[in-house]
């Protein structure tokens, strides 16, 4: 653990290490929208769920009222695709959607905890 937080104190493995991180940040979600969006329009159900996305309320100025409203609607379409409402190919493949983001996100903590864990054991305390 010593080694790490010794090669995040060079400003060049860390600057490589933040890109990494970065990257690990933007990649993936990047990679997992255009999986989504051509994998969700294969059944009807994805093009009946994708419909209804769209139809949400968006505008430049949202209000808190469309917030709530949105907020709302985004319950109500998970509930419908957990209760089967547009099929199990919608259901399997948002499941995986749920799956991959809880990994995403795990994967964003550890990375960016170890830059912040060598940030403090490198902190010179004047």
């Amino acid at each position: 653990m010593d080694a790490i937080a010794q090669s995040l104190a060079d400003p060049s493995t860390r600057g490589w290490y933040l890109l990494f991180c970065s990257a690990l940040l933007i990649l993936p979600m990047v990679a997992l929208a255009i999986w989504f969006h051509r994998r969700i329009g294969t059944s009807p159900g994805g093009r009946a769920l994708m419909r209804r996305q769209r139809g949400a309320r968006i505008s430049a100025r949202g209000s808190l009222a469309d917030a709530a409203y949105n907020a709302g609607d985004g319950v109500s379409i998970m509930r419908d695709i957990q209760s089967g409402r547009y099929g199990q190919h919608t259901k399997a493949l948002m499941a995986r959607v749920y799956w991959i983001c809880g990994a995403w996100v795990l994967l964003n903590t550890v990375a960016f905890g170890i830059l912040i864990w060598a940030d403090e054991i490198n902190r010179v305390v004047e």
